[in-house]
Protein backbone atom coordinates (compact mmCIF):
# COMPACT_ATOMS: atom_id res chain seq x y z
CA UNK A 1 0.00 0.00 0.00
CA UNK A 2 2.99 2.33 0.90
CA UNK A 3 4.44 1.98 -2.65
CA UNK A 4 0.70 2.75 -4.38
CA UNK A 5 0.99 6.57 -2.31
CA UNK A 6 4.01 7.19 -4.22
CA UNK A 7 2.91 5.98 -7.45
CA UNK A 8 0.04 8.24 -6.69
CA UNK A 9 3.07 11.15 -5.98
CA UNK A 10 4.31 10.68 -9.57
CA UNK A 11 0.94 10.50 -11.12
CA UNK A 12 0.38 13.82 -9.68
CA UNK A 13 4.08 15.32 -10.58
CA UNK A 14 3.46 14.10 -13.97
CA UNK A 15 -0.19 16.01 -14.22
CA UNK A 16 1.93 19.03 -13.01
CA UNK A 17 4.37 18.65 -15.51
CA UNK A 18 1.62 18.01 -18.55
CA UNK A 19 0.70 21.39 -17.06
CA UNK A 20 3.74 22.74 -17.13
CA UNK A 21 5.04 21.88 -20.45
CA UNK A 22 2.30 24.35 -22.45
CA UNK A 23 2.68 27.20 -19.69
CA UNK A 24 6.44 27.73 -20.04
CA UNK A 25 6.22 27.46 -23.80
CA UNK A 26 3.51 30.17 -23.96
CA UNK A 27 5.55 32.58 -21.04
CA UNK A 28 8.46 31.96 -23.73
CA UNK A 29 6.22 33.49 -26.15
CA UNK A 30 6.12 36.79 -24.38
CA UNK A 31 9.83 36.96 -22.97
CA UNK A 32 11.83 34.89 -25.11
CA UNK A 33 13.15 30.82 -24.93
CA UNK A 34 15.77 30.83 -22.60
CA UNK A 35 14.18 33.30 -20.44
CA UNK A 36 11.24 32.07 -20.18
CA UNK A 37 13.46 28.93 -18.75
CA UNK A 38 14.79 31.42 -16.32
CA UNK A 39 11.65 32.47 -14.92
CA UNK A 40 10.39 29.54 -14.66
CA UNK A 41 13.37 27.90 -12.78
CA UNK A 42 13.09 31.52 -10.43
CA UNK A 43 9.54 30.78 -9.85
CA UNK A 44 10.45 27.29 -8.11
CA UNK A 45 13.38 28.66 -6.67
CA UNK A 46 11.69 30.78 -4.43
CA UNK A 47 8.90 28.62 -3.98
CA UNK A 48 11.75 25.70 -2.48
CA UNK A 49 13.46 28.39 -0.56
CA UNK A 50 10.58 29.38 1.32
CA UNK A 51 9.60 25.70 1.59
CA UNK A 52 13.27 25.18 3.13
CA UNK A 53 12.80 28.62 5.27
CA UNK A 54 9.30 27.24 6.79
CA UNK A 55 9.43 23.13 7.00
CA UNK A 56 13.45 22.50 6.03
CA UNK A 57 15.10 19.98 8.27
CA UNK A 58 18.33 18.95 6.26
CA UNK A 59 21.83 21.19 6.55
CA UNK A 60 22.36 23.77 3.39
CA UNK A 61 25.84 23.82 4.62
CA UNK A 62 26.27 20.30 3.83
CA UNK A 63 26.68 21.31 0.19
CA UNK A 64 30.20 22.08 0.60
CA UNK A 65 31.10 18.20 1.15
CA UNK A 66 29.26 16.93 -1.84
CA UNK A 67 30.72 15.77 -4.97
CA UNK A 68 30.36 18.46 -7.80
CA UNK A 69 28.69 15.87 -10.14
CA UNK A 70 25.91 15.91 -7.55
CA UNK A 71 24.39 19.44 -7.95
CA UNK A 72 23.84 18.89 -11.93
CA UNK A 73 20.87 17.86 -10.93
CA UNK A 74 19.52 22.15 -11.56
CA UNK A 75 21.55 21.52 -14.98
CA UNK A 76 19.70 19.28 -16.20
CA UNK A 77 16.22 20.04 -14.89
CA UNK A 78 17.03 23.67 -16.90
CA UNK A 79 18.21 21.70 -19.75
CA UNK A 80 14.54 19.87 -19.81
CA UNK A 81 12.42 22.87 -19.06
CA UNK A 82 14.98 24.67 -21.98
CA UNK A 83 13.61 21.83 -24.12
CA UNK A 84 10.14 21.55 -23.79
CA UNK A 85 9.80 25.27 -24.49
CA UNK A 86 11.06 24.67 -28.02
CA UNK A 87 9.29 21.86 -28.37
CA UNK A 88 5.54 22.34 -27.26
CA UNK A 89 4.83 24.76 -29.68
CA UNK A 90 6.41 22.85 -32.82
CA UNK A 91 4.95 19.19 -31.99
CA UNK A 92 2.61 19.58 -29.20
CA UNK A 93 2.54 18.87 -25.02
CA UNK A 94 1.85 15.45 -25.68
CA UNK A 95 4.61 14.21 -28.40
CA UNK A 96 7.15 15.94 -26.75
CA UNK A 97 6.26 13.82 -22.80
CA UNK A 98 6.13 11.60 -24.43
CA UNK A 99 9.74 11.66 -26.20
CA UNK A 100 11.10 12.79 -22.83
CA UNK A 101 9.05 9.94 -21.18
CA UNK A 102 10.72 7.61 -22.94
CA UNK A 103 13.98 9.03 -22.64
CA UNK A 104 13.47 8.67 -18.71
CA UNK A 105 12.46 5.15 -19.07
CA UNK A 106 15.39 4.16 -21.39
CA UNK A 107 17.82 5.99 -19.22
CA UNK A 108 16.40 4.33 -15.86
CA UNK A 109 16.23 1.13 -17.63
CA UNK A 110 20.47 1.36 -17.77
CA UNK A 111 20.48 3.15 -14.15
CA UNK A 112 18.28 -0.25 -12.74
CA UNK A 113 20.23 -2.87 -14.62
CA UNK A 114 23.50 -1.47 -13.48
CA UNK A 115 22.88 -0.03 -9.90
CA UNK A 116 24.62 3.71 -11.09
CA UNK A 117 23.98 6.05 -8.31
CA UNK A 118 23.85 3.35 -5.45
CA UNK A 119 20.54 1.66 -6.68
CA UNK A 120 19.89 -1.92 -6.21
CA UNK A 121 20.50 -3.30 -9.46
CA UNK A 122 17.50 -4.91 -11.56
CA UNK A 123 17.86 -6.71 -14.48
CA UNK A 124 16.75 -5.63 -17.85
CA UNK A 125 14.25 -8.15 -18.79
CA UNK A 126 11.90 -8.83 -21.49
CA UNK A 127 8.90 -7.60 -19.48
CA UNK A 128 10.97 -3.80 -19.41
CA UNK A 129 11.86 -4.14 -22.93
CA UNK A 130 8.15 -4.54 -23.41
CA UNK A 131 7.18 -1.73 -21.55
CA UNK A 132 9.72 0.79 -23.41
CA UNK A 133 8.41 -0.38 -26.59
CA UNK A 134 5.11 -0.13 -25.77
CA UNK A 135 5.87 3.94 -25.13
CA UNK A 136 7.95 4.16 -27.94
CA UNK A 137 4.96 2.22 -30.64
CA UNK A 138 2.56 4.65 -28.25
CA UNK A 139 4.77 7.99 -29.41
CA UNK A 140 4.83 6.98 -33.54
CA UNK A 141 1.09 6.71 -32.93
CA UNK A 142 0.46 9.86 -31.27
CA UNK A 143 2.70 11.84 -33.24
CA UNK A 144 1.18 10.91 -36.40
CA UNK A 145 -0.92 13.58 -36.98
Amino acid sequence: MEKMIYVALMLGAGLLFGLQSPINALLSRSVGTVEGSFLSFLGGTLALGVLVLVAGKGNLAGVASVPFWQLAGGLLGALVVLNTILCVPHIGVLPTLMAMILGNLIMGCVIDHFGWFGIPVTAFTWRRFLGVFLVLLGLLIAFRR
